[in-house]
C-alpha cells in the first residue's frame, strides 16, 4: 500500500509546531539560519563549493559576511 502524501497545509502546520525560535544570548535578537558557501580545494587542485548552515544575528554578522 502506498504511503499517503502530506498536503502543503499539513507541512506548514507541522513546521509551525516544530519550529523553535533561537535567540542570541548576547544581543537578544533572533538568530536567522543561512547557508554559508565557501570555496574549498579538492583533489588535483580543483575548487569545490562547501555549504554549511549557520545561524547569524547582529553579533556574529561581521564574522560570517566578512
Amino acid at each position: 500500500m502506498a504511503k499517503k502524501e502530506r498536503t502543503f497545509a499539513a507541512k506548514l502546520a507541522h513546521e509551525s509546531r516544530t519550529s523553535h525560535k533561537e535567540t542570541c544570548s548576547v544581543c537578544g535578537k533572533e538568530k536567522v539560519p543561512v547557508i554559508y558557501l565557501a570555496a574549498r580545494t579538492g583533489l588535483k587542485d580543483t575548487w569545490r563549493p562547501q555549504r554549511r548552515r549557520v545561524k547569524i544575528c547582529d553579533c556574529n554578522r561581521k564574522e560570517i559576511y566578512g
